[in-house]
């Protein structure tokens, strides 16, 4: 983590811990309430994982690199495997939203899950404490 800069860090830092998701949809698809109830992702440093297999997931585990120096804000998401997913991001307090674009494909310019894009659009929070 040696060349990440301040911004970087600062919106790195927001995102440990664990989210829950809230809704996802891909090419304009939702994912059924039951799967989004299911749906965990926990940060930690500069990797990510879902505890449960999840479904509309960049991959089981991974690692993120975040730019936000960009408009809108980027997010790299990398799969154990070595895939690679280009997306976007918007962070604030205890809710972000993401849209990626599928492997090989351009990095979305907005925040929309059309038909036929392969666009996978997510809105997550953190759980409320009891």
């Amino acid at each position: 983590m040696n060349n990440i800069q301040a911004g970087d860090q600062q919106d790195l830092e927001k995102f440990q811990g664990t989210w829950k998701l809230v809704s996802a949809t891909r090419d304009s698809k939702a994912l059924a309430d039951d799967k989004v109830k299911q749906t965990t992702i926990v940060f930690k440093g500069d990797t990510f994982r879902f505890p449960e297999l999840a479904e509309y997931a960049t991959s089981k585990e991974g690692t993120i690199k975040l730019d936000a120096t960009k408009t809108p804000k980027q997010m790299d998401a990398t799969s154990t495997g070595g895939e690679v997913m280009l997306g976007i991001y918007d962070l604030e307090g205890n809710r972000y939203k993401v849209c990626f674009a599928p492997v090989g494909k351009p990095r979305p310019s907005e925040f929309v899950s059309t038909p036929g894009s392969g666009y996978i659009l997510q809105f997550w929070e953190r759980p409320k404490l009891p």
